[in-house]
C-alpha cells in the first residue's frame, strides 16, 4: 500500500470512528420523568454532532447500566457509556465538542450550570417517587411493568427510599414538600433565565457575536422540553417552570434557529 492509500485510510478511519451506535431504552410509554430528560439530552447532543444511532428497546435497560445512569449507549459494540455526563466526556476524548471555542471563564460558567442542572434532576426524582398522585397513578406501574410478584414489591420500595435519601442528601433542602418543589423549581428557572438574558444561547462566539450552541444548551434543552412535554397527575414543578416563560421561547428559538429537536409522541 503506498504512502498516500495509507493517509486515504487513516482519514476514513478517522471520519468513521464509530460503526455503531446503540442507544438502549426504556420501552416507550415505561419511561420516567427522569430518564425522558436524559434521553432527550443525548439524542439531541448525538445529533448535533450529527452521529447517527439506533435505538433499542429494552425493559431492563437500567440494570444494564454500569453506573445507574440511562439510557446507555454502546459504541462500536465495545464501549459502554450510561447517561448525559459521561456521553459528553467520551466523545471529548474522541475529539467531539461543541464548547472548544469558549474562554476559560466561559467553561467554568458551563459547567456552575451545568451543576444547576444536577439540582433539576434530583426535582425530576421527587417529583415522579415523592409525590404520590405521580407515584401512584404513574410511577409505580411503569416502574413494575415487566416484573412479577415479589420484585413487583420489593424494587420500588428500595427505588423510592434511595429517592428520598438522594433528595434528603441535598443540602439546602431542608423541607422536603411539594412547597419546597416549587420554590427550588422557581429558583433554577430564574437562574437559567437570567444566564440567558437576551441572548438566543447560552454563549456567544466573541468574534462573531453569533449564538455557539453548546453541551449546556442539549442539556438544558434536553430537560425543558422533556418536563414540558410530560403529562403527570400532579406537576407542580411544570406549572413553576412555566412561569417562565423566556424558557419556553429558548426551547422554541434553539428548535427552530439550530435544529435542535425532541420526540413530540410521548405522552
Amino acid at each position: 500500500m503506498s504512502i498516500l492509500e495509507q493517509l486515504n485510510d487513516i482519514s476514513a478511519t478517522a471520519n468513521n470512528e464509530f460503526s455503531s451506535i446503540r442507544l438502549i431504552d426504556h420501552p416507550k410509554g415505561f419511561e420516567l420523568l427522569p430518564s425522558r430528560c436524559e434521553a432527550t439530552s443525548i439524542k439531541v447532543l448525538l445529533e448535533k454532532h450529527g452521529l447517527s444511532y439506533q435505538v433499542e428497546i429494552k425493559s431492563n435497560v437500567e440494570y444494564i447500566s454500569t453506573n445507574g445512569r440511562f439510557p446507555v449507549l454502546i459504541f462500536n459494540e465495545t464501549d459502554i457509556v450510561c447517561g448525559f455526563s459521561e456521553l459528553v466526556k467520551y466523545l471529548w476524548k474522541k475529539g467531539y465538542s461543541l464548547s472548544e471555542k469558549l474562554s476559560q471563564d466561559e467553561k467554568c460558567d458551563m459547567d456552575i450550570y451545568t451543576a444547576l442542572i444536577k439540582r433539576l434532576e434530583a426535582l425530576e426524582l421527587f417529583t415522579s417517587w415523592l409525590i404520590e398522585d405521580n407515584y401512584t397513578h404513574v410511577t409505580l406501574p411503569a416502574y413494575t411493568s415487566h416484573t412479577t410478584w415479589p420484585l413487583s414489591a420489593i424494587l420500588p420500595f428500595y427505588k423510592k427510599r434511595q429517592v428520598y435519601r438522594l433528595v434528603a442528601s441535598q443540602g439546602q433542602w431542608h423541607d422536603i414538600s411539594s412547597e419546597m418543589l416549587m420554590a427550588e423549581t422557581k429558583d433554577v428557572a430564574s437562574a437559567l433565565t437570567e444566564r440567558l438574558g437576551d441572548q438566543g444561547t447560552f454563549f456567544k462566539d466573541s468574534d462573531t457575536d453569533q449564538d455557539v450552541v453548546t453541551e449546556l444548551d442539549c442539556l438544558v434543552y434536553g430537560h425543558l422540553n422533556a418536563i414540558f412535554m410530560t403529562k403527570l397527575p400532579s406537576y407542580r414543578m411544570k406549572r413553576a417552570l412555566g412561569l417562565h416563560s423566556r424558557l419556553i421561547d429558548y426551547c422554541k428559538y434553539v428548535e427552530s434557529k439550530h435544529g435542535l429537536r425532541a420526540q413530540r409522541d410521548r405522552s
